[in-house]
């Protein structure tokens, strides 16, 4: 992986960061452990900082809502539609009125024989679109510092 040329760049931890975040779970998992056997605190660090889907899932209502109407509707439905239906009844309640139809009628249209790979390109999508959030200071979960080349202590506030 190589993790000293991310090192030497003021914005190479954010870079780790987002390039695990996007990263499928199948090669994700071979970056994570390589990036443990050349430096297991360094990796657990980025680890720590990294948004899960399961994150998205937690955010406060109004970040959720702001994602949401950031997102694409159909990616927004594509991303949940297998999910618990008090997932999907928080996700429509946060869901602005205009796009409102346009989810409703894709989880509609969505359903259990939908491809677990298209839901997890969605779920990776909107991770995406959680870390464009909190780059811009609209999303404070998993803040990422700037210019990390050692420990720092995760922080959700700023």
């Amino acid at each position: 992986m190589g993790f000293e040329r991310y090192k030497r760049s003021p914005d190479g931890f954010r870079e780790l960061v987002e390039l695990w975040e996007s990263t499928p779970v199948s090669r994700r998992q071979r970056m994570i452990e390589v990036g443990m056997d050349e430096d297991a605190e360094y990796a657990q660090l980025i680890l720590s900082y990294m948004i899960t889907f399961e994150d998205v899932l937690l955010l406060p209502d109004l970040e959720l809502a702001e994602l949401i109407s950031t997102a694409p509707a159909r990616i927004v439905a594509l991303s949940i539609c297998r999910a618990a239906d008090d997932v999907k009844q928080r996700f429509k309640k946060n869901t602005m009125s205009r796009n409102m139809a346009e989810l409703r009628d894709s989880l509609e249209e969505l359903g259990e024989e939908t491809p677990l790979r298209d839901i997890g390109g969605a779920q990776l999508k909107m991770i995406e679109f959680t870390r464009k959030l909190e780059k811009m200071g609209k999303i404070k979960t998993k803040r990422i510092p700037h210019g990390v080349t050692k420990k720092v202590e995760p922080s959700n506030e700023d």
